[in-house]
């Protein structure tokens, strides 16, 4: 009877089935580091995108930023020029508002007519004066009423002159003055308020 010794056959196989599975193993654990490997440098990529479009947005943020800042600048500029114009239109007024208001008084009285006083009191003027009819009065106030100058034009007052200042009638008119209208005739929106007062007549 012949006898054979099949250990080494047990042995070879059990070897090989380890290989195997060494091999197997071997080629998961590959894969999965490959795996974990792309998985890093992807989002290494990702991150390194990210932190470029970070720091375009923050360049963006600081030129917006900037141009804000120049807006504001620039509006504080156009409010103090603003300022600076108003001032100046002021003064000019101020300077060239008196002149042409004069200048319309003269051009508004007619010659039969002569002021006697005029004072002025917070934008309040008071006019008094001769005239030789009450014809003549009335003229003077639609020609002061139509200036541009003078508003709210009223005659307070006529009497009869006394016999030592002559056949004249003595008159009061109160009104306001705007220093900045423009003194063109017929174009005046200054409503005219007459409440005549009169004396004895001559």
């Amino acid at each position: 009877m012949i006898r054979v010794n099949l250990l080494p056959v047990k042995e070879i196989k059990a070897a090989v089935g380890r290989r195997r599975e060494l091999i197997i193993g071997g080629a998961t654990l590959g894969v999965t580091l490959l795996i974990l490997l792309g998985s890093f440098f992807y989002q290494s990529f990702r991150m390194l995108t990210l932190g470029n479009e970070l720091a375009g947005l923050q360049k963006d943020i600081e030129a917006l930023s900037s141009k804000i800042k120049e807006l504001g600048d620039l509006q504080n500029n156009i409010k103090e020029f603003t300022s600076k114009y108003k001032v100046i239109e002021v003064l000019n007024q101020k300077k060239t508002g008196p002149v042409k208001v004069m200048e319309s008084l003269s051009a508004a009285t007619p010659p039969t007519l002569w002021l006697t006083e005029y004072k002025e009191t917070g934008g309040s003027i008071d006019i008094k004066g001769l005239a030789v009819d009450n014809q003549t009065v009335a003229d003077f106030i639609n020609a002061l009423a139509k200036s541009g100058h003078f508003k709210e034009v009223e005659l307070v007052e006529t009497t009869q002159a006394d016999e030592k200042t002559g056949p004249y009638k003595k008159f009061a008119i109160k009104t306001g003055v705007s220093y900045g209208a423009a003194a063109v005739s017929g174009e005046a929106k200054s409503a005219t308020t007459i409440s005549s007062k009169e004396g004895k007549k001559s």
